[in-house]
């Protein structure tokens, strides 16, 4: 009879074997097992004299055949076994280890309330339609057209012009187009530094910073999210010169900014209140889309809830101080504050919301939910009777003596 076969020349478990893995060795269970959570025991080639049960962590018993010449080896892997055991029984008096100096890291968390991909995008959407709704119909959702009235600060026809171009961009123009916007974008980036040399280092006014920080956003709009390389790496340097024109604005407009249609002194001082407060929120939306595209992550979403804004569209698109005055007599603001829209959604209709207002509802609630909130509108609003039904009913006479029929809102 050939002597025992040595333990030294074993190369694999049984369940290695099987499955043709190179194995490790380890015991109590080799790391392939551990790994797969799978029986691991090393068969004994002369037959079985001695079989000792070892229970493994999970409660699992692998069954150890052991010859006679085998026995310190035994005792040896039945007390790594309760070694082990003794490492992983759950202990009610552990204290928790200290963090080691090279593992701590002082870097901040990603916000769990991080926006979705399908909010994400849906903002993006929005986004990249403003500067060709701008250029089309002379205002965006945060730019006030009668703010800057009679004349347009410099920054802002600068971005004007750029949207101009952009909208008839083509991939025969491309390389032309980018290279004005390009110039234009970098006018606005030193328009600080060059107004404070020929007028003083304190010469811009809360109102011309305004114009900066929205002539920026509108540049990072199409300079970020177009997909050409060069431009992008120029946005995301730009994004340090947003954020601190954005800060210096919250700072300076202190005061400003919290007027509402109560306690505003006119119609311009709450325009500009509005567009400070939506300029401030688009700003931080664009840094946190931006964000979450190319890291995975927001970080803002404790700051945007402290921000506030007007959703009432009729107050934004009032043309005059005297319909201003009126929509606030006979339609409720919508002051949004914390990003809560409970009363939007109880009382509000449809078309109370602008398009900025639409795009934060989505952005907080999500593109499933506002089409819900859409459709139970349109299946619970009552009809509106026209007030002039009298002369309606004139006007729809045909000459034949038939009378139309009546459109009802």
């Amino acid at each position: 009879m050939p002597p025992p076969q040595p333990l030294s020349k074993r190369k694999s478990c049984a369940s290695c074997v099987k499955a043709k893995r190179k194995c490790g060795m380890e015991l109590p269970r080799c790391a392939r097992c551990m790994k797969k959570d799978v029986t691991c025991y090393y068969p004994n080639p002369r037959g079985i004299s001695t079989q000792r049960a070892f229970s493994m962590g999970g409660g699992a018993v692998a069954a150890v055949s052991l010859n006679e010449d085998e026995t310190g080896f035994a005792q040896q892997q039945q007390q790594q076994q309760q070694q082990l055991q003794t490492n992983i029984t759950p202990s009610t008096t552990a204290v928790k280890a200290k963090e080691p100096s090279y593992l701590q890291t002082t870097q901040e968390k990603p916000n769990p309330r991080a926006l979705s991909r399908s909010q994400t995008d849906a903002a993006l959407h929005r986004f990249r339609t403003w500067p060709d709704k701008w250029v089309k119909e002379g205002k965006a959702p945060f730019i006030h057209p009668r703010l800057y009235s009679p004349e347009m600060p410099k920054p802002l026809q600068d971005a004007y012009a750029a949207c101009a171009i952009y909208s008839v961009k083509t991939a025969q123009n491309e390389a032309i187009a980018f290279t004005v916007i390009e110039s234009k974008a970098n006018e606005v980036l030193r328009s600080r530094a060059d107004d404070a040399e020929d007028n003083g280092a304190a010469s811009w006014t809360p109102l011309d910073l305004l114009a900066a920080v929205q002539a920026l956003i509108i540049f990072q709009f199409i300079r970020l999210f177009d997909g050409d390389i060069r431009q992008r790496a120029q946005a995301e340097e730009a994004q340090l010169v947003l954020q601190a024109w954005s800060d210096e604005l919250e700072a300076r407009t202190e005061l400003e900014r919290v007027f509402t249609t109560d306690t505003a002194p006119s119609w311009r001082s709450w325009i500009f209140a509005e567009s400070v407060r939506r300029t401030m929120v688009m700003s931080l939306n664009l840094a946190g889309v931006y964000s979450y595209l190319f890291h995975g992550f927001c970080t803002f979403g404790p700051r945007l809830q402290s921000y506030t804004f007007t959703a009432q569209r009729w107050l934004w698109e009032a043309k005059s101080e005297l319909e201003w005055d009126r929509v606030k007599q006979s339609r409720a603001s919508y002051y949004i504050t914390k990003l809560d829209f409970n009363q939007v959604l109880h009382v509000g209709q449809e078309e109370e919301l602008d398009e900025f207002g639409v795009m934060m509802l989505i952005m907080v609630k999500g593109q499933d939910y506002f089409d819900d909130w859409i459709m139970s509108k349109q299946f619970t609003r009552p009809p509106i009777m026209d007030l002039n039904i009298g002369k309606t009913l004139a006007d729809l006479v045909q000459p034949s003596g038939d009378v139309g029929s009546i459109s009802v809102i």
